[in-house]
């Protein structure tokens, strides 16, 4: 086996005379011919870059956060006619009681209900008053 010691040693290559003399100012030359067209940079396109997502943020975040105009159960009835009301409960298989279960009534509601519906007994002098008709039930 051969060693690294017993091998000749040829010179292959030789550089031409001043060639290292001459080098760095040959690698300045380069680098001073390639820097001198410099690229203008789009600062517009770095302003699209990292402002247009933070204006599409604003905007989404303005159209969730912003609470929107909530009308009331009252006129929203309201804007409905009353013929309206009516067709839709006929047509809705619904019936009188379900409807009842479904609604929360307050003291004052109720208080106003009954006085449209009953009338008092009390301020009538007597029953014959009332006229009713029982002949004909």
């Amino acid at each position: 086996m051969k060693k690294l010691e017993d091998l000749q040693k040829k010179h292959l290559f030789e550089a031409p005379a001043g060639y290292f003399d001459k080098l760095p100012g040959m690698i300045q030359a380069r680098i001073e011919k390639e820097s001198g067209v410099k690229e203008s940079i789009p600062y517009f396109r770095y302003a699209l870059q990292y402002a247009l997502p933070v204006v599409v943020l604003a905007i989404v975040a303005v159209i969730y956060l912003v609470p929107q105009k909530a009308q009331d159960v009252d006129s929203l009835l309201a804007s409905v006619s009353t013929e309206e009301l009516v067709a839709y409960l006929e047509e809705s298989e619904l019936t009188t009681d379900e409807l009842l279960e479904s609604v929360e009534l307050d003291v004052e509601s109720v208080e106003a209900i009954e006085s449209e519906v009953y009338f008092n007994l009390e301020e009538l002098e007597t029953i014959d008053e009332l006229d009713l008709d029982f002949e004909n039930l």
